[in-house]
């Protein structure tokens, strides 16, 4: 019975922690090419993906970062 309670107790312990670390791992291969985006911090980001792990990052911060356009930021005409 206590060897039961203590897997019980370290499998709750190792679920508690790895939750905790949600969203500090990109799953996106960022080397994947795609169409490039300008966040309203006016950075250009690679592709959609790559802007949106970043978006996480804000969140957590309290921060909003929104998509001001498609293609780079600084583009001129």
């Amino acid at each position: 019975m206590k060897y039961l309670t203590l897997l019980l107790v370290l499998g709750l312990l190792i679920a508690l922690f790895a939750g905790s670390s949600e969203g500090s791992y990109c799953p996106c291969d960022l080397k994947t090419k795609g169409t490039q985006v300008c966040g309203s911090n006016g950075v250009t980001f690679k592709n959609r993906c790559e802007f949106e792990c970043s978006q996480r990052d804000y969140k957590k911060l309290g921060r909003t970062l929104n998509i001001r356009k498609d293609g780079p930021c600084n583009e001129t005409n």
